[in-house]
């Protein structure tokens, strides 16, 4: 029995990589199809969005960023907005380009963070979610059940 529960035990750091790997991936991929079927490919519907965020982020210099560069562009950036978090999520989910996708995730939501201000309550997932981030990009989760182990197996 004790063979049993060692040879178990032995698994659980990637099992948890790659719990913390789908569950951060199912997460950018339903925001993502949300933010597409509200009509984010079309443009205009994240503008309102932005400019509350240029209003209300106590960040100077990114009041900045989203004024001069993001509202400017705004079709552009809801465009790379929806599909990034669809198409990083469907990747770490898949276990594939695990460490780009993280990668891409913690760009994303390090914004949103910003956006809305470190202190303020609706930011506190976004903390979180980049923790997790960061635990599935060092630990690289794709190895683990994901296409990246199974490529490097094949090497």
């Amino acid at each position: 029995m004790s063979r049993l529960v060692s040879g178990w035990a032995a698994h659980m750091p990637g099992i948890a990589l790659a719990v913390a790997r789908l569950y951060v991936g199912y997460w950018l991929v339903m925001t993502g199809i949300a933010k597409i079927q509200r009509g984010f490919l079309h443009g205009g519907v994240l503008l309102p969005q932005l400019q509350r965020f240029a209003e209300g982020t106590p960040h100077a210099w990114y009041k900045e960023w989203l004024a001069t560069v993001v509202i400017p562009h705004e079709h552009l950036f809801a465009v790379l907005t929806s599909l990034g978090e669809t198409l990083a999520g469907a990747a770490l989910i898949l276990g594939a380009m695990t460490r780009c996708s993280a990668s891409v995730g913690i760009f994303m939501v390090g914004n949103y963070l910003f956006a809305k201000g470190w202190a303020n309550p609706a930011a506190a997932h976004d903390k979180d979610f980049i923790v997790l981030l960061l635990v599935v990009f060092i630990g690289a989760a794709g190895d683990y059940w994901g296409v990246d182990g199974w490529r490097s197996r094949r090497r």
